[in-house]
């Protein structure tokens, strides 16, 4: 089994370096783990939210060496989640091409100047109107797709929360981002996150996800682990929600390009329900 959605310390929310991810993915069974850190900002640099430019090598160069060191014992995937920042897509592609990634997440965690996905940004859900910010969201998810920058859509609805969702149907807009990713040769991730997070299920939801299943949309899998003992969080729970889905094999890359497993051939692993973080 594969985690490919993992952060440590090189951006400054999240907790513990690179070898402890790669140590609790042993410890639970991975047949991969893929890191993911936040390509540097390319509106607005800092280290909280993503790391900076001149720690990019570093990173990259620190995932090489342990490739080399647990070679035989896991495999080790070099993948990075890039923020899209309409306008900026010149300078995202060159940082892109700059280092020999193995896959890349494109992620909106930003509407204009509300980074929806941080501690400092949960306030403002009380000022916002879903009816108004989910068909912004996914405007912008389309926009981002369709740049063909990305190679997996991260955390596809990761604006909801149980408290903020609208009454208008999403379907259509669940259908054209489905519709994208399959004409942009793009998978979805299923983020554990979701669960973590105590909103019932992964992302995206299930009707999103049948949306994608439905296309032929590829899908792989991702804790979103900020902390070594998050990786593999919930997959138990995660495959339920694929077999529901009619998902029968796993979106899996080595330099950028696709491979499917099936489900059937990769080993289960991950946290059981209840435990605690």
């Amino acid at each position: 089994m594969m985690d490919y959605h993992t952060h440590s310390r090189f951006c400054g929310h999240a907790e513990g370096g690179l070898e402890e991810f790669v140590l609790a993915a042993i410890e639970r069974g991975l047949d991969e783990i893929g890191f993911s850190a936040h390509l540097p900002k390319v509106v607005d640099p800092d280290p909280y939210h993503a790391m900076l430019e001149e720690r990019l090598p570093e990173y990259v160069a620190l995932a090489g060496r342990l490739r080399g060191e647990y070679a035989g014992r896991i495999v080790i995937r070099l993948g990075i989640e890039a923020d899209y920042f309409p306008g900026y897509e010149d300078r995202t592609r060159k940082l892109l091409e700059s280092q020999p990634f193995d896959y890349v997440y494109g992620a909106l965690h930003f509407l204009g100047d509300w980074c929806f996905t941080s501690k400092a940004g949960l306030p403002r859900y009380a000022l916002e109107d879903p009816e108004d910010v989910f068909p912004r969201y996914f405007e912008m998810l389309q926009k981002m797709i369709s740049t063909g920058l990305f190679d997996i859509l991260a955390h596809p609805d990761a604006i909801r929360r149980v408290d903020f969702f609208p009454e208008s149907p999403l379907d259509g807009y669940y259908e054209k981002v489905a519709r994208l990713l399959a004409e942009n040769a793009m998978a979805v991730e299923l983020n554990t996150g979701g669960i973590r997070r105590g909103l019932g299920s992964p992302y995206p939801q299930p009707p999103f996800l049948a949306a994608c299943v439905r296309e032929g949309v590829p899908v792989t899998l991702g804790s979103d682990a900020h902390r070594p003992e998050d990786v593999a969080r919930d997959f138990d729970r995660a495959f339920d929600f694929l077999s529901e889905a009619g998902v029968s094999s796993l979106a899996a890359w080595e330099g950028r390009r696709m491979i499917m497993r099936p489900i059937s051939t990769l080993r289960a692993a991950g946290r059981r329900d209840g435990e605690p973080a």
